[in-house]
């Protein structure tokens, strides 16, 4: 029987392939993975309890619930009709007036609301720089490895995405003079280098000090902005990093993504872009999205004024610390011949070299036996071709009792392979 809701079409579109319909930047980034999302790699496993290591999310426990719904009633009693409209691109006056004055403070440089825009995570924000600053063909310089989302984003827009490795120090700034001139003697432009210098995502690593300098250095000489993507920068477990690329360059060529996602929750998907007012303007430019939710900006805000941020990062940074103990202790217990790795300062990753054996068995090999984690292949522009060995372990939502299981269990993972017998 015919139903009266349906139009009857020619059947011309059942055999139209939608890659003939998508745009060319749909084309460039792919299918990608959950990684790329910040959704946790899971391999099928029947371990009843699992580890799961897969995600850089903050632990459950630290979840400040009872403060956020506080501060979510309050925004909705004192002005619900300004919380519950649109709030305009640039983001809640009062949010980027409490970042301003916490980020005047912890870069040393004066800043008003109209160095911040907000945005949909520091996805959204990388995204929005990509918009106003990235054309067709332009050179954008990573770190190898670095966090596969961001690629996606800057392949997304059109641009030539080159990747220059790292030392224990850092990006390597011989590495990034060559691919400049690369570019230039190409007739193309670098537009911009992003980094992760505050507890690299995925390897942990924090940028020097003096290699910070030297990278100011050369980008200015260059004419090459830095996107600096801080989301771990306040993860610290005892010391704090080296000064921000922000406030080193009192803010000029730079412009530094922040996020609550990893501080407070990911759930929130509230970031920013902040940098100097004329390029915060061009950013507003080209945002049509009619601004980030209202109610929660206020919301955070008030988290943000009242101090309660600073409070909450006091409370996480040692339950992270512990964590991180639990997993290197365990590895060196029962993987040193297996595995090698440096302990982070901070943030939620631990890099591993596997030994001996192909990441991409020891990968298979612990999910069968309870224990997930990402293949580190998929950090790395080509993947397998440009990495084979590595594996990234998120420790941040295990508890420490589990995390100190890892070191048995990879163990045991080494031991089933073939190579290892």
């Amino acid at each position: 029987m015919h139903d009266s809701r349906t139009v009857e079409l020619p059947s011309k579109w059942a055999d139209v392939d939608v890659r003939g319909l998508l745009a060319g930047s749909a084309l460039a980034v792919g299918a990608g993975t959950p990684t790329d999302a910040g959704v946790s790699w899971l391999l099928p496993t029947q371990v009843e309890r699992p580890i799961v290591m897969g995600g850089g999310i903050p632990d459950p426990a630290t979840l400040p619930v009872q403060e956020l719904q506080e501060a979510l009633t309050r925004a909705l009693e004192s002005s619900p009709e300004e919380t519950l409209r649109y709030g305009g691109v640039l983001g809640y006056e009062g949010l980027r007036e409490a970042l301003a004055e916490r980020y005047s403070r912890l870069d040393g440089v004066k800043l008003t609301l109209d160095n911040f825009i907000i945005g949909n995570g520091s996805a959204g924000a990388i995204g929005n720089v990509c918009d106003a600053f990235l054309e067709p063909g332009d050179v954008v310089i990573v770190e190898s490895p670095t966090f596969s989302g961001s690629i996606r984003t800057i392949r997304g827009h059109m641009a030539e995405v080159v990747s220059v490795a790292m030392d224990q120090d850092g990006v390597r700034l011989d590495l990034v003079a060559r691919e400049i001139e690369k570019a230039g003697t190409a007739g193309k432009r670098v537009k911009f280098l992003y980094t992760v210098a505050d507890f690299h995502n995925p390897t942990g690593t924090t940028m020097s000090l003096d290699r910070r300098k030297g990278l100011l250095e050369l980008c200015a000489e260059h004419g090459v902005l830095l996107v600096e993507d801080a989301a771990y920068a306040e993860i610290y477990y005892e010391d704090e990093p080296p000064p921000s690329l922000y406030g080193l360059a009192a803010g000029q060529g730079i412009l530094k993504v922040g996020t609550f996602s990893k501080p407070i929750a990911t759930g929130l998907r509230v970031g920013w872009v902040q940098a100097r007012e004329d390029f915060v303007a061009a950013l507003s430019q080209v945002k049509f999205d009619m601004g980030s939710s209202p109610i929660l900006l206020r919301a955070l805000s008030d988290f943000v004024g009242s101090g309660k941020l600073d409070s909450h990062l006091e409370m996480m940074r040692p339950i992270y610390a512990a964590k991180c103990d639990a997993l290197c202790q365990g590895l060196e217990d029962h993987c040193a011949d297996m595995v090698s790795f440096v302990k982070p300062k901070g943030g939620f990753f631990l890099w591993l070299d596997c030994i001996g054996a192909s990441a991409t068995d020891v990968t298979r090999s612990a999910a069968e036996l309870g224990l997930t984690f990402a293949p580190g292949a998929l950090f790395y522009l080509n993947g397998k071709e440009d990495d084979t060995s590595h594996v990234r372990l998120a420790l941040s939502t295990s508890d420490a009792e589990l995390l100190r299981e890892v070191g048995p269990r990879l163990r045991a993972a080494f031991e089933r392979l073939p190579a290892a017998g």
